[in-house]
């Protein structure tokens, strides 16, 4: 070989080694930094239609399964409606640019010919007047089509089937944003899913259906908190961190009785004296129509906790929602840990009836296993619940509320385990917690040094037994 091929051949070697070095630093580098691929925002959401076909759940639809076999299991499915509807709940604002729909594939793929996609954060006509998106005018049998548009900002994606008797079914929808800054532009409505909690309790309306971010006013339909005829009855929500908090917007019933929240004080603060109620006053409502939602702007006040209490009376605290924001230029604005679990996918060892895996992550503290929002196995060897977290976490804390109405002792011994693996059904991974016993109703925080994972089970080794969850909350540092 001369000295010019082997010149030749040296630099190709060395050509060889430097893209390989640059193209293992590049996957490194992206797949830290999570922007290797657009996430998916109605991934595990949580997602409604206008009625449900046999037993197709909107869920199907959000379940990172394209499997486009109607009789798989994996799709949504509408009764065949008059302008059929299916939504879903992105738990925040963004500016969407990209929606992908998997259509049915074993059959009737015309269904979905004219739907729309409508975008946009008000749920008047349960969100199909939001702005148009696009229109779809076919989908072949079992592809996946995608959408792209300008950035519209919106909390709320809806498949709208306008005009006509119809079935809706949704094999799979996504919905991405751009990688901008555009996407982070909106505040954020700091009391959803937060922690609530209220004087009492009227009938089955607990604290949490005032932050499920459904602004439904009518009290009938469940998605309103109400207190007992209380003296000085007071709702109040937790923040998880200290805020400089300058808007709280209320939703008043619908139905009826509009004159109940008439002089109720919003209090904003870091003390549980009086349940807060001692806090400092921001607003006090005047009087807020039927059904209608009222905004109260004031200068910042730097607090944990949000009342809303009526001094002085006798009265029920009926709320359809609250919502609450900060100033979002306050360096405050971002240090409130966000509760990983909420929403995502959650399975487990079996299902006793109707218990769902995914009710121990709705955002609902409930504690009364007959009200339907906790999970619950059957009785199993080593039962077991799992929570997929989507991404790579180091979990530094997990809380769980027990079941309130009977049965405590059936938690203890469970584990707490954290880690990537979904070997024994992720059961392997690391011992995070053990849980010696939580009394009835209760919620138990377990702090442990951070543990990396994207998958956090609780598991009861070594006993046939009924695992009941009725919320799990997973924090990162």
């Amino acid at each position: 070989m001369s000295p010019t091929h082997r010149m030749a051949v040296r630099a190709i070697l060395l050509l060889s080694l430097f893209t390989g070095m640059c193209v293992a630093q590049y996957k490194e580098y992206y797949t830290q930094s999570c922007l290797c691929a657009p996430r998916n925002l109605a991934l595990g959401a949580t997602a409604v239609q206008s009625t449900t076909y046999k037993s197709p759940s909107a869920e199907r639809a959000v379940d990172g399964n394209r499997d486009s076999n109607y009789h798989h299991g994996s799709c949504s499915h509408t009764d065949g409606d008059l302008n059929p509807w299916w939504r879903v709940d992105l738990l925040d604002v963004f500016a969407v640019t990209t929606v992908s729909i998997t259509n049915r594939g074993d059959a009737v793929a015309e269904r979905i010919n004219g739907a729309e996609i409508r975008i946009g954060n008000s749920l008047d006509n349960n969100g199909n007047n939001n702005e148009l998106a696009a229109t779809v005018g076919s989908i072949p049998l079992g592809a996946t089509k995608t959408f792209e548009f300008r950035p519209i900002y919106g909390r709320y994606v809806n498949i709208f089937i306008p005009g006509r008797n119809e079935y809706l079914t949704l094999c799979e929808v996504e919905v991405f944003v751009e990688h901008t800054s555009s996407s982070t532009t909106v505040l954020r409505n700091l009391a959803l899913g937060a922690p609530a909690v209220q004087s009492t309790t009227y009938k089955l309306p607990a604290a949490e259906k005032a932050i499920d971010g459904n602004r439904d006013s009518n009290y009938l339909h469940g998605s309103c908190s109400h207190t007992d005829g209380d003296l000085n009855p007071w709702w109040r929500v937790d923040l998880l961190d200290v805020f400089a908090v300058t808007r709280v917007s209320i939703t008043n019933r619908g139905d009826a009785v509009a004159e109940r929240i008439n002089g109720a004080e919003i209090r904003i603060g870091n003390s549980q004296d009086n349940n807060g109620n001692n806090n400092e006053l921001a607003a006090t409502v005047g009087s807020i129509p039927l059904g209608a939602t009222k905004t109260f702007e004031f200068r910042p006040i730097y607090g944990r906790y949000v009342n809303i209490f009526i001094p002085g009376r006798n009265e029920y605290l009926t709320l359809c929602e609250v919502e609450v924001f900060a100033d979002k230029h306050t360096p405050s604005y971002t240090t409130v840990p966000k509760n990983l679990a909420l929403g995502a996918p959650a399975v487990q060892s079996t299902i006793y009836k109707s218990a769902a895996a995914h009710n121990a992550v709705d955002g609902n503290k409930d504690s009364n296993y007959h009200h339907g929002s906790c999970s619950h196995t059957d009785g199993d060897m080593s039962p077991w619940w799992r929570v997929d977290l989507l991404e790579v976490y180091g979990v530094t804390r997990v809380i769980i509320t027990n079941r309130g109405d009977a049965c405590a002792e059936r938690i203890n011994g469970a584990e707490i385990r954290i880690g990537n693996s979904l070997e024994n059904n992720g059961n392997n991974n690391e011992l995070a917690a053990t849980v010696v016993s939580i009394p009835l109703g209760l919620t138990k925080t377990f702090v442990f040094k951070p543990i990396e994972g994207q998958y956090v089970n609780i598991v009861i080794p070594g006993r046939s037994e009924y695992l009941t969850l009725c919320e799990v909350e997973v924090f990162a540092d």
